[in-house]
C-alpha cells in the first residue's frame, strides 16, 4: 500500500480507514495496515489507535455494522476538524424547544444507528403531535441518507392500520433530511403482554395483527428485515389494542428496487438484529434474502412471546464474534419453546407462566404440540421448508386457534380425531353415547344371534323351525350389508345411502380412502362435478395419514385437481395444489414430476410456482432425454414439460416439447389433444394465428372422442378419465384465448 503521509486527509479517506481497520479481526494485520497508513504521522496513528480501542471496548454487536463505523469515522472527523471548523459552521444542534421547519421539538424518544426520533408538535396548518426522524449531525454520508431515504420511501408506499404512517418530509437548515411519522405512544409488544399478563390466545390474536401488517408489506414489495418486540409498538384505541409496526430502516424492495433507487449491500456487512435474523441473512453466501426472512423474524418473535426467552440469546449473540454468532444461527437448532420451558428453574418458570395468565406445568403442555411445530416451522433454517408466506403462517395459527388441524405437522388418526373432538364437544359427546349404545346392543344382539344359531342348528338337525333359522340368516346379512357396503365396491348403492348419511361421518382412514377414490372417480364419469369435489376433498384429507410415497404412486393427485377445475372452483384449486407442493417437493421419479405438473398447472402460475416446480420439470425432461431416471410414460412425461413451459412463458421450448409428446407412438389420444391445444395458445402468443386454428381444430376434434358418458364410455376414457379431464380444460382455456374479445 502507499503512504498517505502527514498531509490533510478527506472525509472519505479517513472513513475508508476506519472501516477497513474495523474489518480486521487479526491485530497484527490491523497494526501493519494502520502502521502503513500512518507512515511519517504519529500524531495521527495514535489518534486513530485510541479511537478504535475505544470502539471495540464500548461497542455492542448491533449488527448494522456499517452505520456503526460511518458514525465512529465522523466523530473521528469532527475531532480533526474541531479546530479548523468553527462550530456555527455546522450548523444549530436540534434539541427539546427548537424548530424545524414548522414543527416544535418536543423530546427526544428515540435514536438508531443513523437517525434520531423527537416527538414533535406539527403548528401549522393545524396542531397535533407527530414523531419526527431527522439524521443525526455528523450521519449525514451518502450511504447513510440512501438508507434514510429508503425507510421514507418503505413507509410511504403502505397503508395498513398496523403499520405508522408518513405524513410530511423535508430537509432542515443544513440539508439534512428527515421525515415526519404518525406518533405511536405504546410499548413494545412483549412488553406489553408482560404488563397485561395476557394469555397465549390474547399474544396469538395481537400477533396476527402483526402478521398482517407484514404481509401487506409483502405486497408492496417491502422486506422489513428487522423485525423485533422494539420495532413493533403497542398502543390502544377505545380499549383496544393496536399494534403498529416500526423502523422500516433497513427495508429492502423486492427486486432490488425502491422507486428507481436500488439499495446494495457491502460484502461482509450484517443488517439487522442478531437473535431475530434468519440464517440467509448472516450466511453471507450469495443467497438472496426474500421474504422468507421475514418469517423466520415473525417466528422468532412468536417463540418469545409464548416462553419469554428468544430461541437464541442476544447477549451471548453480541459478544461473540461474527464468525462465531453465524455458526450458531446457521448450525444451532433450536429448543422448542415447550423444551425451553422445562429447562428454567421452578422460580422462573412460575414468572413467565405467571405473565401469561397460566399455571407453570399448564403452560408447558400449551405449547407442546402444535404451537411448538408451528413456531419450529416459521424458524426452519432451510427456507424451503418454513412457511413461504406470512399469510401461510397466520393461516395455520388461524387454524390452530380454530381447534382445526395445522399444517405444521403431520397429523396423525388420532390426532385428527382429537381435533374434530374439541370442535365438535357437544356433538361428539352425544356421538359417544349413541356409538355406545349402538355397541352395547350389537353385542347383546350378537351374542343372542350366536345363541340362537345354535339352537335353530340343533333344532334342524331335528327337523324343526327350518324356515326361522333362514329367516334370521338372511336378517343378520342384511345388518352385515349395511356395515360393508362402502367397501365392497358398489358404488351407487353406496352413494345413495350416504345421501342419507353424509360423506363427512367417515372417519379418515385407509379404507375410507378406497371409498372417497371409487365414489369421487363415478361421480366424475358421470359428470357430477360437486359431488366428486366433495369426494377428493375427503380423499386428500385421507391421504395425509398416508405415505408420501404411495399417494404419489397412485392417481389421486390427478384425479383431484382436474375436478376442481371442472367444477370451477379455483380457490378450492389453489389451496390444494400449494398444499401439493408443500407436501410432495421434491420429485424424485419422473412419474411423480409429471403427476406433480400435471396437477398444479392446469391452471397459470404466479412467478414463485414457477420457480418451485423448476427442478420437477427437469426431473421429467432428463428422463425423458434419458439422462435421468427411468422414463415410464415419454409421452405423458413430454406433455408435462410442455405444459411447464407454457405456464413459465417459454413459447419455443413448449413447441419443441409438444412436437415430441405428439410424435411419440405411445402417445394417447386424450395427450396429443391436450398437448394441441397447448400448442394453438402458444403459436397465437407468437402471433401465427392460422396455424393455431388448425391446432385448435385437432384438439376440439380429439377431445370429442373423450366426452364422458356413464351408460357407454370407451374403456380408456372410464378407466382414465381424468387424462381426458385434463385435455378437455386446456381446449377450453385454448378456446378462450383465440376467441376475439367483443
Amino acid at each position: 500500500m502507499t503512504s498517505i503521509g502527514p498531509i490533510p486527509m478527506s472525509k472519505e479517506i479517513e472513513g475508508a480507514i476506519i472501516e477497513t481497520a474495523l474489518s480486521l479481526d487479526d491485530p497484527r494485520a490491523r497494526q501493519s495496515f494502520l502502521e502503513r497508513t500512518f507512515q511519517g504521522d504519529t500524531k495521527g496513528l495514535e489518534r486513530m489507535k485510541g479511537l478504535l480501542e475505544a470502539a471495540r471496548e464500548s461497542a455492542t454487536f448491533f449488527v448494522e455494522a456499517r452505520d456503526r463505523r460511518t458514525a465512529m469515522a465522523n466523530d473521528l472527523l469532527k475531532e480533526i476538524n474541531a479546530e479548523e471548523v468553527p462550530h456555527t459552521a455546522q450548523g444549530p444542534q436540534e434539541g427539546p424547544g427548537s424548530r424545524i421547519d414548522r414543527y416544535r421539538l418536543i423530546e427526544r424518544i428515540g435514536e438508531g444507528g443513523c437517525g434520531v426520533v423527537y416527538e414533535a408538535e406539527q403548528e401549522t396548518p393545524f396542531r397535533r403531535r407527530v414523531a419526527l426522524k431527522v439524521i443525526r449531525l455528523g450521519m449525514d454520508t451518502e450511504g447513510v441518507i440512501a438508507r434514510f431515504g429508503v425507510e421514507r420511501q418503505a413507509l410511504a408506499l403502505m397503508s395498513h392500520p398496523n403499520i405508522a404512517r408518513v405524513l410530511d418530509a423535508g430537509s432542515t437548515a443544513t440539508g439534512r433530511p428527515y421525515f415526519v411519522m404518525e406518533l405511536v405512544a405504546g410499548k413494545k409488544i412483549t412488553t406489553y403482554c408482560d404488563a397485561r399478563n395476557l394469555n397465549t390466545r390474547e399474544r396469538l390474536l395481537l400477533f396476527l395483527q402483526v402478521c398482517h401488517a407484514i404481509q401487506h408489506a409483502h405486497q408492496k414489495g417491502i422486506i422489513h428485515r428487522d423485525i423485533k418486540p422494539s420495532n413493533i409498538l403497542v398502543t390502544t384505541h377505545d380499549g383496544v389494542a393496536v399494534p403498529k409496526v416500526i423502523d422500516f430502516g433497513i427495508a429492502k424492495a423486492r427486486g432490488g428496487r425502491l422507486t428507481g433507487q436500488t439499495m446494495f449491500t457491502v460484502a461482509d456487512q450484517l443488517l439487522g438484529t442478531p437473535a431475530y435474523m434468519s440464517p440467509e441473512q448472516v450466511d453471507m453466501g450469495g443467497l438472496d434474502v426474500d421474504t422468507r426472512s421475514d418469517v423466520y423474524s415473525l417466528g422468532v418473535l412468536l417463540y418469545e412471546l409464548l416462553s419469554g426467552r428468544t430461541p437464541f440469546d442476544g447477549d451471548e449473540l453480541a459478544k461473540s464474534s461474527i464468525s462465531e454468532m453465524r455458526k450458531t444461527l446457521l448450525e444451532r437448532e433450536p429448543q422448542r419453546p415447550s423444551s425451553v420451558l422445562k429447562t428454567a428453574t421452578p422460580e422462573e418458570l412460575a414468572e413467565i407462566a405467571g405473565k401469561r395468565h397460566a399455571e407453570s406445568s399448564r403452560l408447558v403442555s400449551l405449547l407442546r404440540g402444535d404451537l411448538d411445530w408451528i413456531v419450529m416451522k416459521a424458524m426452519e433454517k432451510d427456507r424451503n421448508r418454513r412457511y413461504q408466506t406470512v399469510n401461510s403462517l397466520a393461516m395455520d395459527l388461524q387454524r390452530y386457534l380454530a381447534n382445526e388441524a395445522v399444517i405444521a405437522r403431520r397429523p396423525s388418526r388420532l390426532y385428527l380425531m382429537r381435533k374434530f373432538a374439541r370442535r365438535n364437544r357437544v356433538a361428539c359427546a352425544s356421538g359417544a353415547a349413541v356409538a355406545l349404545s349402538l355397541v352395547v346392543g350389537l353385542g347383546a344382539s350378537t351374542l343372542l344371534y350366536f345363541r340362537e344359531r345354535d339352537a335353530l342348528r340343533e333344532q334342524a338337525r331335528l327337523g324343526v323351525e327350518e324356515a326361522r333359522l333362514r329367516s334370521q340368516a338372511q336378517a343378520r346379512a342384511n345388518v352385515s350389508r349395511v356395515a360393508v357396503l362402502l367397501s365392497e365396491g358398489r358404488t351407487e348403492d353406496a352413494d345413495a345411502l350416504l345421501h342419507r348419511n353424509p360423506l363427512q361421518s367417515i372417519e379418515p382412514s385407509r379404507e375410507a380412502a378406497d371409498v372417497f377414490r371409487s365414489l369421487g372417480d363415478w361421480n366424475a364419469i358421470c359428470g357430477r362435478w360437486p359431488q366428486a369435489v366433495e369426494c377428493f376433498v375427503l380423499l386428500n384429507q385421507a391421504n395425509l395419514l398416508d405415505d408420501r410415497q404411495r399417494v404419489l404412486e397412485g392417481s389421486d393427485l390427478l384425479a383431484s385437481s382436474p375436478a376442481y377445475m371442472e367444477n370451477g372452483d379455483r380457490a378450492i384449486y389453489d389451496e390444494f395444489r400449494t398444499q401439493a407442493l408443500d407436501r410432495f417437493l421434491p420429485a424424485k421419479a419422473a412419474i411423480e414430476a409429471e403427476h406433480i405438473l400435471k396437477a398444479c398447472l392446469l391452471a397459470p402460475a404466479n412467478e414463485a410456482m414457477i420457480e418451485r416446480l423448476r427442478n420437477t420439470a427437469k426431473v421429467c425432461s432428463d428422463a425423458v432425454e434419458g439422462k435421468g431416471g427411468k422414463s415410464q410414460f415419454p409421452a405423458w412425461e413430454a406433455f408435462s414439460v410442455a405444459l411447464y413451459r407454457y405456464r413459465a412463458g417459454d413459447y419455443p421450448g413448449t413447441l419443441a416439447w409438444g412436437d415430441k409428446c405428439a410424435n411419440d407412438l405411445r402417445s394417447k389420444t386424450a395427450c396429443k389433444s391436450g398437448i394441441y391445444s397447448l400448442q394453438a395458445m402458444t403459436l397465437h402468443h407468437l402471433g401465427d394465428t392460422e396455424a393455431a386454428a388448425k391446432k385448435l381444430e385437432l384438439a376440439r376434434a380429439l377431445a370429442e372422442k373423450g366426452e364422458l358418458n356413464p351408460s357407454d364410455p370407451a374403456l380408456e376414457v372410464r378407466l382414465y378419465w381424468y387424462d381426458w379431464s385434463v385435455a378437455r380444460i386446456l381446449f377450453k382455456e385454448a378456446e378462450r384465448t383465440l376467441t376475439p374479445v367483443e
